[in-house]
């Protein structure tokens, strides 16, 4: 079977996730990285095809930048492996909004994973995720899926909430350090267009969404969260996360 994977990931850990699901069922994988894809040309994906989508979480939700680019893709009843991957914390209503949003674009969901990530905010929290342990989880739900897609599949069951959580976060901005060399990797690589190439040390917060590929893709470490409101955060949330969450897996019924 052909798998077509379609990934929102701005600090790469979403995309392994996604590209080990995808390389476990199939030796021809057409990618789709969203991240910074602005195209609006539809892509339909036929039914005798595989997708496997995958989000990072933000605040219990899908990014919004990453619902809007996944509206251009079409199935025609074609099954869809879900993803979400979250800090730490919980994924809250992103399962069930990603399943959604497929389900609206004529995809069927025959299963679902919330996997373990490190934080890209507050990155103590889920350090060094997905490790081996997470890995061994993506391997048994890729084979599990698999099976599914053989023997036939039914409706799924997902945990969440309709309506979804108000959309929130923290008021803190990712900036760079004393030692930036304003080379522009960060403003040619920012998903929102929030760093003016001109000028890049600042960010422009109200398009900023906290990702944190600025801060992944600087080549000298350069940009980071810092301030004391980042600080008094950072302890907060790592006090309250630091306890392993373990990965969660759904499967639609076999039939």
């Amino acid at each position: 079977m052909k798998v077509t994977t379609i990934y929102f990931s701005a600090t790469y850990t979403t995309c392994r996730v996604v590209e080990a699901i995808a390389a476990n069922l199939s030796n021809e994988v057409t990618t789709y990285d969203i991240t910074n894809d602005t195209s609006t040309d539809v892509v339909t994906i036929p039914a005798d095809e595989l997708v496997v989508v995958g989000v990072p979480v933000y605040a219990g939700r899908v990014p919004a930048m990453a619902a809007e680019r996944l509206r251009r893709f079409r199935g025609e009843n074609t099954p869809a492996v879900v993803v979400a991957v979250y800090g730490n914390r919980h994924y809250d209503d992103a399962v069930l909004e990603l399943h959604d949003i497929i389900t609206e674009q004529g995809f069927r969901t025959v299963s679902a994973g919330a996997f373990v990530a490190q934080h890209s905010i507050f990155p103590k929290v889920g350090k060094a995720r997905p490790d081996a342990a997470d890995k061994a989880d993506i391997e048994r739900f890729t084979k599990r899926s698999a099976r599914l897609l053989i023997i036939g599949f039914g409706d799924i069951e997902l945990p969440g909430n309709r309506p979804y959580k108000a959309p929130g976060g923290i008021p803190i901005f990712p900036t760079a350090s004393k030692k930036c060399t304003a080379c522009g990797a960060c403003a040619r690589l920012c998903p929102t267009g929030a760093i003016d190439p001109a000028s890049p040390k600042g960010v422009d917060k109200t398009k900023c969404i906290k990702c944190g590929r600025c801060i992944v893709v600087c080549p000298i470490n350069a940009r980071r969260f810092y301030g004391i409101k980042y600080s008094l955060a950072a302890a907060r949330f790592n006090s309250a996360f630091a306890a392993r969450r373990e990965n969660e897996m759904w499967f639609a019924v076999e039939k």
